[in-house]
Formats: C-alpha cells, sequence, structure tokens
C-alpha cells in the first residue's frame, strides 16, 4: 500500500510542475494516473488549484493596445 500512495503522491508533483509550466495535456494526464491510484479526489484538485493559481500570479504582464475612438 505504501508504494500505491508514493506512486499517486509522485504523479501529483509531476502533475503540478506540468500545469505550472502551461503543460495541461501531461497535467490531465497526469491527474487520472493519480486519481486511478488512488489519490483522494479533494487533495488532487486542491493540487491542481494551487498550481494554476500559481501559475497564473507568474505570468508576465502584457499591456493590450487601447480601444480606438468611436
Amino acid at each position: 500500500m505504501a508504494d500505491a500512495t508514493a506512486d499517486w503522491r509522485a504523479a501529483l508533483t509531476m502533475m503540478s510542475d506540468a500545469f505550472r509550466i502551461g503543460d495541461n495535456s501531461r497535467g490531465e494526464d497526469l491527474l487520472t494516473f493519480a486519481l486511478d491510484a488512488g489519490a483522494p479526489w479533494d487533495v488532487a484538485t486542491s493540487t491542481v488549484a494551487q498550481a494554476l493559481s500559481s501559475r497564473a500570479t507568474t505570468l508576465p504582464h502584457v499591456d493590450l493596445p487601447e480601444a480606438a475612438p468611436a
């Protein structure tokens, strides 16, 4: 049983890293793997939320052009 726990914890760590760098496809695959390996739903989804939140706060600021006058 300890090996199964290690599997889903490692998957969540890799998943979190994938979401942080913007590799959502890999992150989703690893989320599925972690859940299939026995990760609790609340732990997995909160890890996803934290990773995506981290990414959102570290994105560079982009100035958008002003709207043209009407």
